[in-house]
């Protein structure tokens, strides 16, 4: 199963190389081309060091900045952001975020919110993925998942 992590913070390299672990393919994207780039370099920080350096070479990881290729074929995208997130710039973040899904998913996907907003973010996140689809006249069909919880590292 391919599967698109959206951020590279420490939450999203640990669950992402778990999946990898179970035989996914994971792609991680983040829409800094240089931070990405660097780690495709193998110049990380040092959590990232700690996570990334225990990658077998059968796990099937990858980074990139583009959407377009990280949900091309994906059947999971989980979407979370940093716990220094404010509540207003996190959820502007989330729903930036499920506006590029909605733009980029190529067949049914399971779309994964793990903020640990205090709000419901479910109902916002369906409305701004289907209006992306309608603009695109697809119908292409997608759930949202919303626990923090869900398959945390």
């Amino acid at each position: 199963m391919k599967i698109s992590v959206i951020g590279i913070n420490q939450n999203e390299l640990e669950s992402g190389k778990n999946l990898a672990e179970m035989g996914n393919e994971v792609v991680y994207v983040c829409k800094d081309y240089e931070h990405v780039n660097n780690i495709k370099k193998g110049y990380y920080t040092n959590s990232e060091k700690e996570i990334l350096k225990n990658i077998k070479e059968k796990d099937v990881i990858d980074f990139t900045s583009d959407f377009k290729e990280a949900l091309d074929g994906a059947n999971m995208c989980f979407i979370s952001e940093g716990e220094k997130d404010n509540d207003t710039s996190a959820l502007f973040n989330i729903l930036a975020n499920a506006k590029e899904v909605g733009a980029n998913m190529t067949n049914h996907t399971f779309i994964v919110d793990r903020s640990a907003l205090p709000i419901s973010r479910a109902e916002q996140i369906k409305e701004t993925i289907q209006a992306e689809l309608n603009k695109r006249a697809s119908n292409l069909t997608f759930e949202v998942i919303s626990d923090h919880r869900f398959l945390r590292a």
